[in-house]
């Protein structure tokens, strides 16, 4: 029997490798980590615990290949495309992100894959969603789903797909909901640090890490709010998804605690002393606040780092993958 991940390298699959690796030792089954473009420095020495296949999930016949090579009886659906496509692209990016999961969900009834868990997004609930609410209230599973972009919507689809597969096949899905992740890698799902973006558009949460290779930052103004969960807890909350028999939900939202920015920049010049860290008056958006207390209830997520320990570790993480000395928390 195989835990198979697709995305595994990229930046949710790989904290998700190393925990299943280093904490859970994947209980005698093989990894697999399945994916369009396998970054082996990602993973760097875990290479020998995994099995890494090189795979498009918009290509059932390769994920069917998969499965069946290695007995595959659980998965993790992280293999996404980050933000909202360019007009050009609308079509190649609903082919990864909604072809792509019904290829997964469909796979998995085939070959008698035991449960599915796959990333949904806050997207899903958009602005929209504060309808006869005010915008500091806190959105649970419950609250209609309003999403306002490409991104969103194909999460919501995933969604409807799952539970539908659960009423007419028996296929049991699991999808969080996770607000924005911090961790190493980030930076390159679409940002400024991976040439994409240009640095006005950097996101908030990338912003550290800029600050950490000795670049000046501007954070957002101080009473920006926004929840934060590191990565790593992020991981723990996938495998809690995958091994709580008969959770009472199908979708659970995702985050650990919500933090002013003011803490952030604070912990940041704390940390480097020398960095040019400055204060925007700019206004930013953040994701709505969320209500996570049924992934704690029923799941018994409880997040092991705060925001602080969290940015430290992720932080001498970047200096040691650039070469630069650690730093102390």
């Amino acid at each position: 029997m195989a835990i198979m991940i697709t995305g595994g390298t990229g930046f949710l699959g790989s904290y998700l490798t190393r925990y299943l690796v280093r904490e859970k030792g994947v209980a005698g089954k093989e990894l697999i980590l399945f994916d369009r473009y396998p970054n082996r420095e990602r993973i760097g020495e875990l290479a020998n615990d995994v099995i890494m296949l090189t795979g498009d999930i918009t290509e059932p016949s390769e994920i069917a290949a998969a499965m069946k090579t290695y007995n595959v009886d659980q998965v993790f659906h992280l293999a996404a495309i980050l933000g909202d496509p360019a007009p050009a692209q609308v079509v190649s990016y609903m082919k990864v992100m909604c072809d792509g999961t019904l290829n997964v969900f469909e796979a998995s009834r085939i070959f008698g894959v035991k449960r599915v868990v796959y990333a949904s997004s806050v997207a899903v609930y958009g602005r929209a969603s504060f309808r006869g609410k005010k915008t500091t209230d806190e959105l649970d599973e419950d609250d209609p789903p309003a999403p306002g972009t490409f991104y969103g919507m194909c999460k919501l689809y995933s969604e409807n797909l799952g539970a539908l597969f659960g009423r007419r096949f028996g296929l049991e899905t699991v999808g969080l909901r996770p607000t924005s992740v911090f961790g190493l890698g980030r930076g390159a799902r679409g940002s400024y640090a991976s040439g994409l973006l240009p640095p006005q558009d950097v996101h908030y949460m990338v912003l550290p890490e800029l600050a950490a290779l000795g670049r000046a930052v501007e954070m957002p103004p101080d009473d920006t709010e926004s929840d934060w969960i590191y990565a790593a807890d992020a991981a723990d909350a996938w495998y809690r998804a995958m091994t709580t028999p008969n959770p009472s939900r199908r979708v659970y939202n995702m985050a650990a605690e919500r933090r002013r920015m003011a803490d952030v920049t604070d912990h940041l010049r704390k940390l480097l002393p020398q960095a040019q860290i400055t204060i925007s008056e700019k206004r930013v958006p953040t994701t709505p606040n969320m209500n996570c207390d049924n992934l704690k209830k029923d799941l018994g997520f409880q997040p092991r780092y705060s925001m602080e320990s969290g940015m430290t570790v992720y932080l001498n993480m970047v200096r040691k993958t650039a070469g630069l000395p650690p730093i102390s928390g």
